[in-house]
């Protein structure tokens, strides 16, 4: 079966923190990454921090093999590096077909003002990358490069043959659904869509199989490039707040993000879009008192409305989702799973 983890709203959300535990606590044959080293996905476990722009946060789990789909896009050396600093080079699996970014297509994205200014790329390279590869331009593949040649194998078959034989797959998404290029905020927006739809098609795999969709969210939302904020919080000592207990800065960009209030109509429709059937809820240490929480019941009020203003709204939502974990702080064992 498929598991999915997707972005409830504008990225940054916590997924990496939420594939990791699932993966970690989980018995995943593979856990599949696609998606680009625009986004960065950060994991702590025991208190050391892993921050990964390409290997899936499921390496945590020695028995999980991590793969690199089709959708993928990355730079060989930055994939080498966190291969040794993870040291996963036993169990990691690349598409042919995954895109290797040059330098040129990242300095031709940082020299270009529509890129930068207007739409506020990270500057990786990315955007470029997907343009010439619609374009049909003489691109790099994974297979074209001779370092990565023992890591090369058809992730399709190799993931349908492990469904085959009753194999568990978790499918690490990225971004989030307000930065979709099709459901998104246009044109403030990544250049591909960001639901779990598209995720399995990056990964070479079919609806059939899918168990469980999981929609990340923050109690409230954060930006790091323009785009609309319906709440944006302009208070200088509450953002203080944010962007030093909650470390609300980029992992890629090392921007400081931009912070809003919770927005419940476009929670709506990540829930709605992504065929949610589990929500996953992080950073609620945000609301004072709730540090490092175990049980539901000792939520102090407010995190407890927000609780139960959430619940209501899945009520309203199909398909009607529960809210399946719960962080309350940033090592992956603060996490409360609900039944």
């Amino acid at each position: 079966m498929i598991d999915i983890v997707c972005g409830g709203q504008a990225g940054d959300e916590g997924k990496g923190k939420i594939s990791a535990y699932l993966s970690y606590k989980g018995d995943y044959d593979y856990c599949v990454r696609v998606g680009g080293p625009n986004a960065g996905h950060t994991v702590v476990k025991d208190g050391k921090s892993y921050t990964l722009k390409n290997i899936p946060s499921g390496f945590l789990n020695p028995k999980t093999k991590l793969v690199l789909g089709a959708g993928a896009y990355t730079k060989t050396e930055w994939l080498l590096d966190e291969v040794k600093f993870t040291g996963t080079a036993d169990r990691l699996i690349i598409d042919p077909y995954a895109v290797l970014i040059s330098e040129e297509q990242t300095a031709a994205e940082r020299n270009a003002a529509h890129f930068m200014k207007h739409i506020g790329s990270v500057g990786t390279g990315l955007g470029q990358a997907v343009r010439e590869r619609i374009e049909r331009r003489d691109i790099k593949y994974a297979k074209d490069e001779p370092l990565l040649k023992d890591y090369i194998q058809d992730v399709p078959e190799l993931l349908n043959k492990s469904l085959d034989n009753g194999g568990q797959i978790l499918l690490e998404g990225t971004q989030g659904i307000k930065l979709s290029l099709l459901h998104g905020e246009y044109p403030f927006v990544t250049s591909r869509d960001t639901t779990a739809s598209t995720f399995l098609g990056e990964a070479g795999l079919g609806p059939k199989s899918v168990r469980d969709v999981y929609v990340v969210f923050k109690p409230y939302i954060t930006r790091v490039g323009p785009g609309p904020l319906e709440k944006e919080i302009t208070d200088e000592k509450e953002l203080e707040i944010y962007h030093t207990k909650g470390h609300e800065i980029g992992s890629v960009s090392k921007r400081l993000r931009r912070i809003g209030e919770f927005e419940m109509r476009s929670a709506s429709r990540a829930i709605m879009i992504n065929n949610c059937t589990k929500i996953a809820i992080t950073h609620m240490d945000m609301f004072p008192g709730n540090d490092h929480v175990k049980n539901e019941a000792d939520f102090t009020p407010e995190a407890q409305a927000f609780l139960a203003r959430l619940r209501a709204l899945s009520k309203e939502v199909y398909p009607h989702p529960q809210i399946a974990l719960i962080s309350t702080g940033p090592d992956m064992e603060d996490t409360l799973v609900l039944k």
